[in-house]
């Protein structure tokens, strides 16, 4: 998916532009959308998620380090209730065991099962592009989640050693490339904090 920022990097969303376009989105790949956000998720980490990689009682997943850029598994809390009650309803509605997988591919043309193949990055990409046009959002790309989510910890005023507990980097220098920030907002805190002196 095109990059349009002018760093070459994916961009960052607002909370009101990420809610408008999770509501843009058919129900899979709504789904599919906030698991990345709230998970800080590399699409491949989180579209080959499996039923047994979901912890419904403590609302947590576990991505798998087969999935992962760094070989390493790791858990991450789903803070939204919400989402984890709309991926029950989503695993009871589509009848899917443990070793099945959550976004499976439902295409026409193939012989799977529901839950048998996981949805292809290529589909992700190909819906995501569609709606991110649909709302007006320009240079969003499925790895705008994970920016998203890592600069709005940043925001919230968490550490970089607990943003990377979040997001899994595999070190603060590969970090610090995903988080963005707003100049004239830096600017303005630092005269504040300068005021006085």
């Amino acid at each position: 998916m095109c990059k349009t920022s002018r760093s070459g990097k994916a961009a960052v969303l607002t909370p009101q532009q990420l809610e408008t376009f999770f509501a843009n989105l058919p129900i899979k790949y709504g789904l599919l959308a906030e698991l990345m956000y709230l998970s800080a998720g590399r699409v491949k980490e989180i579209s080959t998620l499996k039923v047994r990689n979901i912890n419904f009682n403590d609302g947590s997943i576990t991505i798998e380090k087969s999935s992962t850029k760094t070989k390493e598994s790791r858990s991450v809390p789903i803070p939204r209730k919400r989402v984890v009650e709309d991926l029950k309803n989503w695993v009871q509605e589509h009848d899917l065991g443990a070793d099945d997988y959550l976004f499976f591919t439902d295409s026409r043309n193939t012989s799977y099962r529901k839950g048998e193949k996981a949805i292809s990055t290529r589909s992700v990409d190909n819906f995501f592009r569609k709606a991110f046009d649909r709302v007006g959002i320009v240079g969003g790309s499925t790895h705008s989640m994970r920016r998203s989510m890592a600069t709005h910890l940043m925001e919230k005023h968490l550490t970089l050693k607990e943003i990377q507990d979040i997001t899994g980097h595999k070190n603060l220098t590969s970090l610090q490339q995903y988080l963005d920030s707003d100049k004239q907002k830096t600017f303005r805190k630092y005269r504040e904090l300068l005021k006085d002196g």
